[in-house]
């Protein structure tokens, strides 16, 4: 059974949210709503709760500083990424919602974390978890991308896509997927992302993206959901891209 079509909206600053087309518009930060970016955090702070990967960006936080955080940490990241043009996507009334960097542009340009106020996330997690973010993480995604992109330096990413948990199972996200390779398709330009849960790995497959790389983080240190544990498995994520031309979706 077709699957019916969701209402998806980006925003400016300034104007009320509007169906988007084919071509949506070069976004920056300023172009956006303010509640844009609170809808955005408290939205991913909610969904990304029991993340591994993101409880392993805080694993020096106890369960309760860690949820309480989850919001301020949102917050900066998603700033950052609106400064560098990121596409905000809500899909029916923000039950589900991506960031997607656009090519040219990268989530971990410096000046733009200075200025969206990393400095203070770098405080509160600390020089171990700098450690676990820039060199752990950055460092395999980055050996995961110049692997699976084949020397490809224009590519979109999803930073983020979450979907409310009463409202998964619903395609919502998919949806917003399909939208995002609809662009790509139109500008010849593949899309990475890393899944952080099996679930989301098969959301992926199922749209025409590949898995390069299995990536594990914090092995012989956490548990696959991020508990501590000496000699554990590790927290994995899987680094994945869709290309165009070798895709029948979108």
């Amino acid at each position: 059974m077709a699957q019916a079509l969701v209402h998806l909206t980006h925003g400016k600053r300034g104007m009320p949210p509007f169906h988007p087309t084919t071509n949506p518009p070069t976004n920056s930060w300023k172009m956006y709503p303010p509640e844009y970016l609170s809808k955005v955090a408290n939205l991913n702070g909610r969904v990304f709760d029991t993340d591994p990967v993101v409880t392993y960006m805080l694993l020096d936080m106890s369960k309760e500083e860690r949820l309480t955080y989850l919001k301020t940490y949102w917050s900066t990241l998603v700033r950052s990424a609106l400064m560098n043009d990121a596409l905000i996507t809500e899909a029916d009334g923000w039950k589900a919602a991506s960031v997607i960097i656009p090519p040219g542009k990268a989530i971990d340009n410096v000046w733009t974390l200075l200025y969206a106020g990393f400095l203070c996330v770098l405080w509160r997690i600390g020089f171990s978890g700098l450690k676990r973010l820039w060199t752990e993480f950055s460092g395999m995604t980055d050996n995961a991308k110049r692997m699976g992109l084949h020397g490809e330096k224009k590519y979109y990413y999803v930073f983020s896509i979450g979907t409310e948990r009463e409202h998964r199972g619903k395609g919502l996200a998919k949806q917003i997927i399909q939208y995002h390779q609809k662009i790509a398709r139109a500008e010849n330009l593949p899309i990475w992302l890393e899944a952080t849960s099996p679930s989301s790995r098969n959301l992926y497959l199922s749209v025409g993206f590949q898995e390069v790389e299995e990536i594990v983080l914090g092995k012989g240190k956490v548990n696959e959901d991020a508990t501590i544990q000496a000699g554990g498995a590790g927290v994995p994520l899987w680094a994945m891209v869709w290309w165009p031309e070798s895709s029948e979706y979108a």
